[in-house]
């Protein structure tokens, strides 16, 4: 199995209306759920900055939030999608939110190919 590090990627949209709210649990509920056991090595979150930069020909529309999951290897991931923590942070997920849940755009893993530091 891969020992390389791997992440995965959801990028979010929520209601404005409902965007305080959403962040205060995303950041002190939903998050922290995620984090139990010794799966996940670390969880950033990032909201879509106000200015546009293209590159190439188009700009596809992107996700006011996006979160990233990172492990330090395909283990960790696949133990970390079976994990009781991750069913349970689903489960608060649709009894917090119920039919007005956040707008999940894409959720995807990536493995690592090469890495760089500056």
């Amino acid at each position: 199995m891969n020992d390389q590090t791997v992440i995965w990627t959801v990028g979010i949209n929520c209601p404005a209306e409902d965007e305080d709210k959403f962040n205060i649990w995303y950041d002190e509920v939903h998050v922290p759920m995620l984090l139990q056991g010794d799966c996940v090595r670390k969880v950033t979150r990032f909201k879509l900055a106000e200015e546009t930069y293209h590159v190439g020909t188009t700009t596809q529309p992107c996700p006011t939030y996006l979160t990233i999951y990172e492990f330090d290897n395909q283990a960790k991931f696949e133990a970390w999608m079976n994990s009781p923590a991750r069913t349970e942070a689903g489960e608060d997920k649709t009894k917090t939110w119920g039919d007005k849940i956040y707008d999940v755009q894409w959720a995807t893993r990536y493995n690592l190919t090469n890495a760089w530091n500056g």
